[in-house]
C-alpha cells in the first residue's frame, strides 16, 4: 500500500470543495434585511429572501451567524467566521440565480469536503428549510421554535 502513496504531494492535491473561498467579507444583518426588503418592494419572487432574513433577526441569529451577499444570493456561516479559507456555507439561492424560478428555493451547503448538500423547496418553505440547514450544517437552532413551522 505505501507504493501507492510515494510521490503523493498534499500541496498539489485538491478536494472538490465549492466552500466559500477567500476572506468572508460579513454584512450586519440589518443592511441584508434592507437590501432583501427593497427588492422584495419591487419583485414580490424576492419575498421568501426578506423573509429568512428576517428570522435570522427575530431568534437573534446575528449573534451566531454571519451573512453577506452574493449578487442576490444569500451566503450565511456559523460564527465566529474563520479567518482563512475554505470556509463552509450554506447558500440561499434567489430566483434570479438561475438556480431557481420564481415560487421555488434553493438552499445548498457547500462544504470545504467536497460533500455538498442541496435542497429545492417552493418559496413557503424557505425560512423552515433555511433553518433546518442551519441546524444541520452548523448546529445553530433559532431561539424560537414557532420558526421552525410545523414540520421542521
Amino acid at each position: 500500500m505505501t507504493g501507492l502513496l510515494r510521490g503523493w504531494d498534499a500541496e498539489r492535491v485538491r478536494m472538490n470543495s465549492r466552500a466559500w473561498t477567500g476572506h468572508f467579507d460579513e454584512v450586519p444583518w440589518d443592511e441584508i434585511a434592507a437590501q432583501f426588503h427593497a427588492t422584495a418592494a419591487e419583485h414580490p419572487v424576492f419575498r421568501h429572501m426578506a423573509d429568512v432574513v428576517d428570522s435570522v433577526l427575530a431568534c437573534g441569529g446575528g449573534q451566531r451567524l454571519a451573512g453577506l451577499t452574493s449578487m442576490h444570493d444569500l451566503v450565511v456561516t456559523a460564527r465566529p467566521v474563520p479567518a482563512s479559507s475554505p470556509i463552509a456555507v450554506v447558500v440561499v439561492h434567489s430566483p434570479s440565480s438561475g438556480h431557481v424560478g420564481a415560487g421555488g428555493v434553493v438552499v445548498e451547503h457547500r462544504s470545504i469536503t467536497g460533500h455538498d448538500d442541496r435542497i429545492f423547496r417552493t418559496s413557503d418553505e424557505a425560512v423552515p428549510l433555511f433553518w433546518r440547514f442551519m441546524i444541520e450544517k452548523f448546529g445553530v437552532e433559532p431561539t424560537r421554535p414557532a420558526l421552525l413551522g410545523a414540520d421542521g
